[in-house]
């Protein structure tokens, strides 16, 4: 089980590491410079791995979900790490499996009492996480579930995608480039601030590069019922790492702790149940 593992741990990491490098830099250069180095990364194991395949439909599917995953979720993510914090920020974003679940009752897939137990411990989690002692702020808030809400999006187009060519390694280097190609159109570089904090985001690019390829790789050898719950676990080790690394940055109290643990067995209890 060490792949999946791995992945969230990596997975906690590159949220402290873009925690640093948004302290003082753009957060919109930052997620640009991250998603350039991500895609230079799948892009060489698609070349390793992969064979080129074109077939329209398919194509169109991983441009899509490239681009709500790997542009705006992306995008999302780094600015509410920005506003809100990795601990935080990261717990939310984890949702994502949430929403993934409420998109298949949407397709008609079965919704189980198990889902609504989800919900109850993931959504008081979440308002331990938004401790009402502080002042919320409702815009990172935001930023953090609709991070939630286009991965899960995303997820959907990939998995169309796979059951007609079942290569995640080429999908993603084609979500990759198609959201690096479409950046720029909506990268102002006249708001480009503390560049010199580029190396945090270069890191942060490799590690979720990594972390992915890792996901795909475990999915490959494990059921998805033993890769995602044990990547969900990513919150539990952004909290170790950042009272580590991140101690005089990162709000870190009993409330946020038991927030964080509750949203993660919560989406736990969907694969455990």
């Amino acid at each position: 089980m060490i792949y999946p593992i791995s992945v969230a741990i990596l997975f906690s990491l590159h949220q402290i590491v873009v925690r640093a490098g948004v302290l003082k830099g753009d957060p919109n250069y930052g997620a640009f410079i991250s998603l350039l180095t991500s895609t230079i990364i799948f892009l060489f194991f698609s070349a390793l791995f992969s064979e080129l395949y074109l077939n329209p439909y398919f194509l169109s599917l991983m441009i899509l979900g490239g681009i709500l995953h790997f542009l705006i979720a992306r995008l999302s993510f780094y600015n509410a790490v920005k506003r809100i914090g990795a601990n935080s920020a990261g717990a939310i974003a984890s949702t994502r499996m949430f929403f993934a679940v409420l998109m298949g009752a949407l397709i008609g897939e079965r919704v189980e009492l198990k889902v609504v137990l989800m919900a109850i411990l993931i959504f008081s989690g979440i308002s331990l996480i938004l401790n009402p002692g502080r002042k919320v702020d409702i815009h990172g808030f935001s930023l953090a579930i609709l991070t939630a809400f286009t991965t899960a999006s995303s997820s959907v187009m990939v998995k169309v995608g796979m059951t007609i060519h079942p290569d995640p390694i080429f999908g993603s280097a084609i979500g990759y480039l198609s959201a690096s190609l479409i950046y720029p159109i909506i990268f102002n570089k006249n708001n480009r601030k503390n560049i010199e904090n580029k190396g945090y985001f270069i890191i942060a690019g490799i590690i979720i590069g990594f972390a992915h390829f890792l996901r795909y790789y475990s999915l490959v050898i494990y059921p998805v019922s033993i890769v995602e719950p044990l990547i969900s676990t990513a919150p539990i080790f952004t909290l170790f790492f950042s009272r580590i690394f991140l101690r005089e940055m990162e709000i870190l109290d009993l409330r946020l702790v038991i927030g964080v643990i509750l949203v993660v067995i919560g989406i736990e209890s969907y694969f455990l149940l």
